[in-house]
């Protein structure tokens, strides 16, 4: 009882803990200014510039954009993450517009209703469609059409999709927001759709759900022939300039009370205006880089940077205190994206903002926001309430100095992260791969004693090499994680100091080196010391750096990446499985080498070990003298860590992972139960384990109810994505949950399929199943001779099944996960053999 009491009260003081850190980050983030709302009249203009990225930004260029470098050092500044399926333009336009991810349909494009299309008006085209319930005379001459918009609506129509086409241009069109795009990116001028090869996916940004947008100009009229330009032909700006000052003047003259233009004019607009600018000429030049020689290229990006750089200044300047600028890119180029560059510039402008970065809840990370988050800013420029449909968060700002030097030095870091990855976690995988079956060949080959006594007495100094060249190999599987988490802190340094290419052979020379320099180090323990040093260390080491904002994780080779988009804060599940596995093998460890039998060290002491005997000799004599019972004092300090792992991953401000606390739950409430319990509980029948894990699994959900159930406001705009499925749940939207569970299945089945975790998974139990049944025996044997190691092997193997089950990329975690099992299985075999 008095254990159970002090349990309760650790329990207790870590949720008050957890709740204040909550609700501190809650109170901490509503105090960031969110983007300017509008309260009568507004108009918001967002420039897109196809094939900009951040690498047409760099500072010596900059130098030669007066306009956008000034802009960059007055606005709020940021990187969009616009990872699409296709990576293309129009599925990043068509999420913009649903609010969620979509994917579009390159033979689906925009027109004026004046326009021809296969030769027949597109105002016919569209009756063809939608039948008689389209009146052309009631639309505008200078309204624009998606004709074939129930294509995209039927490719999007899948229910774990959660995209709605046109959600953001039909909220705009209930609260009267006028809908305006302006611009076009085609390849070509003429009279035939086939010679133009048309460029018009921008208008898929803002049409409603019948495919139509109040007003626009995407035609011939904005484009200029020239012969010297990219497909001759280029951006006719006073045109642009011209539209969206007519614009702008018509909703000035609106706002004060008087009639808008009725001339049908495209001047004509509501109060309150969204207008979308689209400018092609890089996006051209770009698509057409082929048939110039590098010097031209060069000449001509030159040109229609400073041309581009010019009207953003003349616009910039021409905008009033009512009026609100952003900028962004649909598509990188592909210059950016063979260096990785994936992430899109972003910029928000108005007359008295201030320098800073942009800021979302949704990624927790300064500076990176994703392009739902977008969608829902626009409706909240507006006053607009975010419909529970779409899924991002309004984007805040947050003043800082120097913001866009920062930005680019912080995107450099992830770019060099994310051209590492493949290149240092691929061959890890096949390198963990490697050692753990042939350490199993050189365990199994040396298995059988008279094999040991020939090398013994031929070659002894050839066997004690090999097997200590295997324990370090073997060491070095389990030091890598957290040498990849301490490289993470150095990511940002090496880029700034060195460059991206030298950062990327300097950070894999140190990972190398210092993974073989702790595995040298640990070998010269004994095998519970080094387990239990290196699992609690690793485990530590996770949970102090997702504690206190994640600063390594968010850089490491094994932790997320904002340019992939499955998770921008928290705990990933690379390092949740790490950090499960090494929290029960370091403390199981420490039970066996406090609890358990002497242990030579790995590297020595083979002069003092006892005589091998026969398997039925071992396995009697280990059975003679079990293990002595675990105290009191190490039961309560191992139930708090355990406690306070469970606590972080499941809290929103900390980890933020729901499948890794109820994995955890799981986990570490397995090794307690039979490290603590008692006899009768150490031997888990079907029935008993089934009611335990049901026991386990309803205490993990009801501390991710408690830490996630957010209800104050200030709380909800800052909840995490579990406490808004939480929240879901609570209000009855079982269809988001259902289509949540959907996506999370879809996405473990691919990864199943396509990753190199499977293989490591794979391998990780062949190597456990030859272990534990050849010879005959063995797992009874080291069940009495090694308990508390078995519980920990049992309860990792457990915890990676739930992981599994629980995650949306639960193959990544029982993986890792696993590794804590297999390789002191493979050291535990080897120190046999040497004994």
């Amino acid at each position: 009882m008095m254990i159970i009491k002090k349990i309760v009260g650790i329990v207790g003081i870590l949720t008050i803990l957890l709740e204040l850190s909550t609700h501190m980050g809650h109170a901490a983030a509503s105090k960031d200014p969110f983007i300017h709302r509008g309260t009568v009249s507004k108009q918001v203009t967002v420039i897109a510039i196809p094939g900009l990225s951040f690498l047409e930004l760099q500072p010596n260029q900059l130098a030669e954009l007066p306009h956008v470098k000034m802009l960059t050092e007055s606005a709020a500044v940021g990187a969009m993450n616009i990872r699409t399926t296709k990576r293309s333009m129009q599925d990043v336009y068509l999420t913009l517009s649903a609010g969620a991810p979509a994917v579009g349909n390159s033979s689906v494009q925009a027109f004026g209703a004046s326009e021809n299309w296969h030769d027949a008006p597109v105002s016919a085209i569209v009756r063809r469609y939608h039948g008689e319930g389209f009146h052309a005379d009631r639309v505008e001459p200078n309204a624009i059409f998606v004709p074939q918009i129930e294509m995209l609506k039927k490719i999007n129509a899948e229910p774990s999709n959660g995209a709605g086409v046109g959600s953001l241009g039909e909220v705009l069109k209930e609260h009267h927001v006028n809908r305006i795009v302006l611009g076009n990116s085609d390849l070509g001028k003429g009279a035939a759709e086939e010679e133009k090869r048309l460029r018009r996916s921008a208008a898929l940004m803002l049409i409603d759900g019948e495919g139509y947008v109040d007003q626009g100009a995407l035609g011939d009229e904005v484009l200029i022939p020239s012969v010297d330009r990219p497909y001759g032909v280029m951006t006719n700006y006073a045109q642009l300039l011209q539209l969206w000052e007519k614009i702008q003047i018509s909703s000035q003259i609106t706002s004060f009370g008087e009639s808008p233009v009725t001339d049908g004019d495209i001047s004509r607009s509501e109060p309150s205006s969204l207008t979308l600018i689209e400018l092609g000429d890089l996006y051209r030049l770009y698509k057409d880089r082929q048939h110039y020689s590098k010097e031209r290229y060069q000449q001509l990006k030159k040109q229609v940077l400073r041309e581009m750089d010019s009207w953003i200044g003349q616009l910039a300047a021409s905008m009033s205190g009512n009026q609100s600028l952003w900028m962004f890119s649909p598509e990188v180029s592909s210059t950016a994206a063979n260096k990785k560059a994936y992430l899109s510039p972003i910029l928000h402008y108005t007359t008295n903002g201030r320098e800073g970065m942009l800021f979302s809840e949704s990624t927790r990370r300064l500076g990176v926001i994703t392009a739902q988050d977008f969608t829902s800013t626009l409706l909240h420029e507006f006053n607009i309430p975010v419909p529970p449909r779409l899924v991002g968060i309004p984007i805040a700002s947050q003043d800082k100095e120097h913001a866009f030097a920062s930005l680019l030095q912080d995107q450099t870091s992830m770019q060099a992260i994310y051209r590492i990855r493949p290149r240092l976690l691929y061959s890890f995988v096949t390198f963990e791969m490697m050692v753990l079956l042939g350490s199993l060949f050189f365990v199994v080959w040396m298995r059988r004693g008279e094999a040991v006594d020939r090398y013994l007495e031929m070659r002894p100094p050839l066997f004690f090499a090999w097997g200590r060249s295997i324990r370090i190999l073997l060491l070095s599987l389990l030091a890598a994680p957290s040498t990849m988490l301490v490289m993470g802190g150095w990511v940002l340094p090496l880029t700034t100091s060195v460059g991206i290419e030298a950062a990327i052979g300097l950070l894999c020379a140190i990972f190398v080196v210092l993974t073989f320099l702790l595995a040298i180090v640990l070998d010269k323990w004994c095998l519970s010391k080094a387990m239990m040093w290196l699992g609690c260390g690793t485990a530590w080491m996770i949970a102090l750096d997702g504690s206190t904002g994640a600063h390594m994780m968010k850089y490491s080779v094994l932790g997320y990446d904002p340019m992939i988009g499955a998770r921008f804060y928290g705990i990933g599940n690379e390092y949740m499985g790490v950090l499960i596995g090494a929290l029960v093998l370091g403390v199981t460890a420490a039970l066996q080498r406090r609890h358990g039998e002497w242990q030579p060290a790995m590297s020595g002491g083979l002069e003092d070990a006892s005589p091998r005997g026969s398997l039925a000799e071992m396995e009697m004599a280990a059975a003679i003298a079990p293990a002595a019972r675990a105290s009191r004092t190490a039961a309560l300090v191992t139930c708090a860590a355990f406690l306070l792992v469970t606590a972080c991953l499941a809290a929103p401000s900390l980890g933020a992972n729901a499948g890794g606390a109820l994995s955890a739950a799981v986990a570490f409430g397995v090794a307690g139960v039979r490290c603590f319990a008692g006899g009768r509980w150490r031997e888990l029948r079907l029935s008993r384990g089934i009611a335990l894990l049901a026991a386990l699994l309803a205490l993990g959900l009801g501390a991710l109810w408690l830490l996630n159930s957010a209800d104050s406001p200030a709380a909800a705009a800052r909840e995490s994505h579990v406490g808004r499925a939480f929240h879901a749940l609570r209000e009855g939207q079982f269809d988001q949950i259902g289509q949540m569970i959907e996506r999370k299945l879809r996405m473990n089945v691919h990864l199943i399929r396509a990753s190199a975790w499977s293989k490591v998974l794979l391998t990780s139990l062949f190597v456990m199943a030859v272990l534990v049944l050849r010879p005959r025996g063995r797992l009874r044997l080291w069940q009495h001779k090694y308990p508390y190691w078995m519980y920990g092997f049992s309860a990792n193997m457990i915890g990676a099944i739930a992981a599994l089950l629980l995650n949306d990329s639960g193959i990544v975690a029982a993986a890792t996960m696993i590794i804590f099992v297999a390789v002191p299985m493979l050291l535990l075999r080897l120190q046999e053999l040497e004994t």
